[in-house]
């Protein structure tokens, strides 16, 4: 009955109330009359939650007036995670909204807080998507933004496609807190030892984390090595399929691990800082937040040369693996109406090549992860908000 109700909600939602809000015709103020509301999951702890809160961090930081909304409450889901932040602007001051909440948490959260307020401020939409077509349902939310946001110049490309309002590259203002600095003593693998790590959730479709490419080839190049360790840190894997796949395809190998648990920030942190290598063969990625993460850390990365990760992934910090592309082959909700869209799949036997090397000669490690950083860095301060936000008072202002 519940699944029921839920697809009910989905139709209704996207052919209906997507259609029913109305754009603003609110203009963008000057720089020095902006009070900008961002709104987003500020107390989860997803990937989605994170961008709000480094987008307030960063406009802050760069001198404008903020005022935050979190949005659990709006859809019946616990605070994860503790975020305080002093508001220092009525609702009534607010010109501009931002919202990280990809369109199908548009409608509830536009129309809980009122079709009249929405229609008062300029309203930009913070979208990160993985495919090279979006929904139909994303179609219909064009409409009523004002301009559109996006965290990599693939997305960017993307939506471009669908649209002649501004859509504008803002790379994620990554940051980096304390790590845990004993995560390998806390997992019993050695310091000497070759570790190798990969961050993902099993709700973010684990057909697109891939995962199982991972495992494939860690197990073809390290299988023999007992000092080397393959750590896969998931969460929200519950009794999932997906989960017990994972676990059969490690079955008697000790040296690969899968961590489903929440584990707070500086652990997350600890355990890509103390690896080797971090590695992603994603069959697809809006940004890379754990990437870009890992290469703050100076961790290398090892990483599928394809989606949003290559604005600042390259042969000099990283480690790209070749690809071929592949049909979607997803059943997550958001996937499921892409029958004849690809997205790229790494290329294992290259995969195993670089394990192997890299095992045998650290040093192989040690150019890229002189780059890592100060590259990653190059990429956020490149593209900030306040230089899309100036492309959007002046056109004809450009910020490469």
């Amino acid at each position: 009955m519940k699944n029921l109700l839920r697809q009910v909600y989905r139709q209704m939602r996207a052919q209906l109330l997507q259609r029913i809000i109305p754009k603003s015709h609110t203009q963008l103020p000057k720089n020095d009359g902006l009070c900008i509301e961002v709104i987003g999951f500020f107390h989860s702890i997803s990937g989605i939650g994170e961008s709000a809160r480094l987008c307030a961090q960063q406009l802050a930081t760069d001198g404008y007036r903020v005022k935050c909304t979190s949005v659990e409450g709006f859809f019946r889901k616990p605070q994860e995670l503790e975020w305080q932040w002093k508001n220092n602007i009525d609702r009534a001051e607010v010109n501009c909204r931002i919202y990280h909440l990809n369109p199908p948490m548009l409608p509830p959260v536009i129309l809980q807080m009122g079709i009249f307020n929405f229609k008062k401020t300029y309203n930009i939409g913070y979208w990160a998507w993985e495919l090279e077509a979006i929904p139909k349902e994303w179609i219909r939310a064009i409409g009523y933004m004002n301009a559109i946001f996006t965290p990599s110049h693939f997305t960017t490309k993307v939506i471009q496609g669908y649209t002649n309002y501004p859509v504008l590259t803002v790379t994620h203002p990554v940051t980096i807190a304390a790590a845990t600095a004993d995560i390998r003593k806390r997992l019993d693998i050695p310091e000497d030892a070759f570790l190798v790590s990969n961050i993902f959730s099993f709700g973010s479709a684990m057909e697109r984390k891939n995962p199982m490419g991972l495992i494939a080839a860690f197990k073809q190049a390290c299988a023999s090595f007992k000092d080397a360790y393959l750590v896969l840190k998931a969460n929200a894997g519950a009794n999932s399929p997906e989960k017990q796949m994972l676990l059969q395809a490690i079955a008697g190998h000790p040296n690969i691990r899968l961590i489903d648990q929440h584990w707070n920030r500086a652990d997350v942190l600890g355990l890509i800082q103390s690896s080797d290598l971090y590695a992603s063969l994603h069959r697809s990625e809006g940004f890379g937040l754990t990437i870009a993460e890992a290469m703050l850390l100076n961790t290398p990365t090892l990483v599928t040369a394809w989606s949003g990760n290559m604005d600042f992934c390259n042969a000099e910090n990283s480690f790209l693996i070749a690809h071929k592309p592949i049909k979607v082959n997803s059943d997550h909700p958001e996937f499921r109406e892409f029958e004849n869209t690809t997205w790229a799949d790494a290329n294992i036997h290259q995969t195993e090549e670089v394990f192997t090397d890299v095992y045998h000669d650290r040093e192989l490690l040690l150019s890229k992860k002189s780059r890592c950083a100060q590259q990653m860095q190059s990429c956020i301060d490149g593209n900030k908000y306040q230089h899309a936000l100036q492309q959007l008072i002046n056109p004809r202002t450009n910020h490469l």
